[in-house]
Protein backbone atom coordinates (compact mmCIF):
# COMPACT_ATOMS: atom_id res chain seq x y z
CA UNK A 1 0.00 0.00 0.00
CA UNK A 2 1.13 3.04 -1.13
CA UNK A 3 1.45 5.78 1.94
CA UNK A 4 2.31 9.38 1.57
CA UNK A 5 2.76 12.01 4.69
CA UNK A 6 2.54 15.20 4.33
CA UNK A 7 2.48 17.91 7.49
CA UNK A 8 0.42 16.20 9.68
CA UNK A 9 -1.89 14.81 6.73
CA UNK A 10 -1.74 11.16 5.77
CA UNK A 11 -2.82 9.70 2.26
CA UNK A 12 -3.01 6.18 2.29
CA UNK A 13 -5.41 4.02 0.65
CA UNK A 14 -9.05 3.44 2.01
CA UNK A 15 -9.07 0.51 4.53
CA UNK A 16 -12.39 -1.33 5.58
CA UNK A 17 -12.27 0.23 9.45
CA UNK A 18 -12.53 3.79 7.59
CA UNK A 19 -15.96 2.86 5.97
CA UNK A 20 -17.86 4.86 8.99
CA UNK A 21 -15.43 7.93 8.44
CA UNK A 22 -15.90 8.10 4.75
CA UNK A 23 -19.44 7.51 4.55
CA UNK A 24 -20.29 10.06 7.28
CA UNK A 25 -18.17 12.88 5.30
CA UNK A 26 -19.70 11.53 1.76
CA UNK A 27 -23.13 12.41 4.06
CA UNK A 28 -22.32 15.17 5.78
CA UNK A 29 -21.35 17.10 2.33
CA UNK A 30 -24.77 15.39 0.71
CA UNK A 31 -27.15 16.88 3.30
CA UNK A 32 -24.95 20.32 3.06
CA UNK A 33 -25.81 20.18 -0.79
CA UNK A 34 -29.15 19.42 0.24
CA UNK A 35 -29.40 22.62 2.37
CA UNK A 36 -27.87 25.10 -0.32
CA UNK A 37 -30.37 23.87 -2.76
CA UNK A 38 -27.94 22.11 -4.69
CA UNK A 39 -28.15 18.92 -6.64
CA UNK A 40 -25.01 17.20 -7.52
CA UNK A 41 -25.90 14.56 -4.11
CA UNK A 42 -28.77 13.67 -2.17
CA UNK A 43 -30.58 11.53 -0.05
CA UNK A 44 -29.72 8.93 -2.96
CA UNK A 45 -26.71 9.28 -3.14
CA UNK A 46 -23.71 8.29 -3.00
CA UNK A 47 -24.93 4.92 -1.16
CA UNK A 48 -23.06 2.52 1.83
CA UNK A 49 -22.57 0.29 -1.63
CA UNK A 50 -21.09 3.01 -3.17
CA UNK A 51 -18.33 3.39 -0.58
CA UNK A 52 -18.23 -0.11 0.49
CA UNK A 53 -17.28 -0.94 -3.42
CA UNK A 54 -14.68 1.48 -3.79
CA UNK A 55 -12.91 0.23 -0.76
CA UNK A 56 -13.52 -3.04 -2.34
CA UNK A 57 -12.50 -2.45 -5.07
CA UNK A 58 -9.00 -0.67 -3.80
CA UNK A 59 -10.17 2.73 -5.34
CA UNK A 60 -11.14 4.65 -2.37
CA UNK A 61 -8.04 6.84 -0.74
CA UNK A 62 -8.62 9.02 2.60
CA UNK A 63 -6.84 11.90 4.28
CA UNK A 64 -6.05 11.41 7.62
CA UNK A 65 -4.98 13.83 10.54
CA UNK A 66 -3.91 13.11 14.18
CA UNK A 67 -5.90 9.41 13.21
CA UNK A 68 -9.06 10.88 11.90
CA UNK A 69 -9.83 10.72 8.26
CA UNK A 70 -10.23 14.67 7.08
CA UNK A 71 -11.05 13.40 3.68
CA UNK A 72 -12.74 10.94 1.23
CA UNK A 73 -12.33 10.06 -2.83
CA UNK A 74 -12.41 7.72 -5.20
CA UNK A 75 -9.04 7.51 -7.49
CA UNK A 76 -9.40 5.20 -10.86
CA UNK A 77 -7.19 4.49 -13.03
CA UNK A 78 -9.81 1.75 -15.10
CA UNK A 79 -11.49 4.54 -17.02
CA UNK A 80 -15.08 6.13 -16.51
CA UNK A 81 -17.56 4.93 -19.24
CA UNK A 82 -19.81 7.89 -18.90
CA UNK A 83 -16.20 9.80 -20.35
CA UNK A 84 -16.24 7.91 -23.89
CA UNK A 85 -19.47 10.10 -25.09
CA UNK A 86 -18.65 13.25 -24.16
CA UNK A 87 -20.98 15.96 -25.33
CA UNK A 88 -20.39 19.79 -26.29
CA UNK A 89 -16.82 19.48 -26.78
CA UNK A 90 -13.91 17.50 -26.32
CA UNK A 91 -11.17 15.81 -24.58
CA UNK A 92 -7.76 16.87 -24.29
CA UNK A 93 -6.08 13.73 -24.44
CA UNK A 94 -6.76 10.19 -25.86
CA UNK A 95 -4.87 7.97 -23.54
CA UNK A 96 -5.08 6.59 -19.87
CA UNK A 97 -6.13 8.98 -17.55
CA UNK A 98 -7.09 8.75 -13.59
CA UNK A 99 -10.61 9.51 -12.49
CA UNK A 100 -11.42 10.87 -9.42
CA UNK A 101 -15.00 10.67 -8.07
CA UNK A 102 -16.89 10.91 -4.68
CA UNK A 103 -14.36 13.45 -3.11
CA UNK A 104 -15.14 15.08 -0.18
CA UNK A 105 -13.78 17.05 2.75
CA UNK A 106 -14.61 16.72 6.57
CA UNK A 107 -17.37 19.50 7.10
CA UNK A 108 -15.36 20.67 10.14
CA UNK A 109 -12.04 20.51 8.00
CA UNK A 110 -13.60 22.56 4.81
CA UNK A 111 -11.82 25.52 3.42
CA UNK A 112 -8.03 24.02 5.01
CA UNK A 113 -6.38 22.74 1.56
CA UNK A 114 -7.33 19.41 1.94
CA UNK A 115 -9.40 18.89 -0.95
CA UNK A 116 -5.88 20.82 -3.16
CA UNK A 117 -3.89 17.96 -0.95
CA UNK A 118 -6.04 15.21 -2.41
CA UNK A 119 -5.62 16.16 -5.79
CA UNK A 120 -1.69 16.64 -5.51
CA UNK A 121 -1.86 12.91 -4.36
CA UNK A 122 -3.30 12.13 -7.10
CA UNK A 123 -1.25 14.24 -9.35
CA UNK A 124 1.57 12.19 -7.65
CA UNK A 125 0.31 8.42 -8.39
CA UNK A 126 -0.21 9.67 -11.91
CA UNK A 127 3.09 10.47 -12.40
CA UNK A 128 4.62 6.75 -10.73
CA UNK A 129 2.11 5.29 -13.23
CA UNK A 130 3.14 7.58 -16.13
CA UNK A 131 -0.58 8.73 -16.37
CA UNK A 132 -0.62 12.35 -17.96
CA UNK A 133 -4.14 13.21 -17.63
CA UNK A 134 -7.09 13.74 -14.82
CA UNK A 135 -10.56 13.57 -15.43
CA UNK A 136 -13.17 14.63 -13.51
CA UNK A 137 -16.71 15.61 -13.27
CA UNK A 138 -18.94 17.84 -11.33
CA UNK A 139 -22.64 19.17 -10.94
CA UNK A 140 -22.82 22.85 -12.66
CA UNK A 141 -23.72 24.45 -9.23
CA UNK A 142 -21.12 22.51 -6.91
CA UNK A 143 -19.52 25.83 -6.49
CA UNK A 144 -16.58 24.64 -3.67
CA UNK A 145 -15.55 21.98 -6.44
CA UNK A 146 -15.83 24.17 -9.59
CA UNK A 147 -13.58 26.87 -8.25
CA UNK A 148 -11.40 23.95 -6.59
CA UNK A 149 -11.07 21.99 -10.21
CA UNK A 150 -10.54 26.36 -11.29
CA UNK A 151 -7.66 26.64 -9.32
CA UNK A 152 -5.95 23.62 -9.91
CA UNK A 153 -5.85 24.32 -13.72
CA UNK A 154 -8.42 22.07 -14.76
CA UNK A 155 -10.03 22.69 -18.27
CA UNK A 156 -13.53 22.50 -18.73
CA UNK A 157 -13.91 19.75 -21.95
CA UNK A 158 -18.04 19.61 -21.94
CA UNK A 159 -20.46 17.29 -20.61
CA UNK A 160 -21.24 13.70 -19.56
CA UNK A 161 -24.54 12.31 -18.74
CA UNK A 162 -25.23 9.27 -16.19
CA UNK A 163 -28.58 7.27 -15.84
CA UNK A 164 -29.48 7.38 -11.73
CA UNK A 165 -32.60 5.64 -10.81
CA UNK A 166 -34.13 6.36 -14.17
CA UNK A 167 -32.83 9.94 -14.46
CA UNK A 168 -30.76 11.08 -17.32
CA UNK A 169 -28.06 13.47 -15.19
CA UNK A 170 -25.86 15.65 -16.35
CA UNK A 171 -22.25 17.04 -15.39
CA UNK A 172 -19.59 19.13 -16.44
CA UNK A 173 -16.65 17.39 -17.68
CA UNK A 174 -12.85 18.54 -16.72
CA UNK A 175 -9.09 17.26 -17.47
CA UNK A 176 -6.09 18.22 -16.69
CA UNK A 177 -3.12 17.43 -18.36
CA UNK A 178 0.21 16.74 -16.08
Amino acid sequence: MNVTKTPNVLWRQARSDDFDAAYTILRSAARRMVQQGRHQWDDSYPQKEDVQNDILLAQAYVLESDEKVVAYGVVSFDGEPAYGALCDGKWLTHGSYAVVHRMAVDIDERRSGLGTCFFEKVVEMCKERNVSSIKVDTNYDNVEMLALLLRLDFLLCGKVYYDRAGERIERLAFEKVL
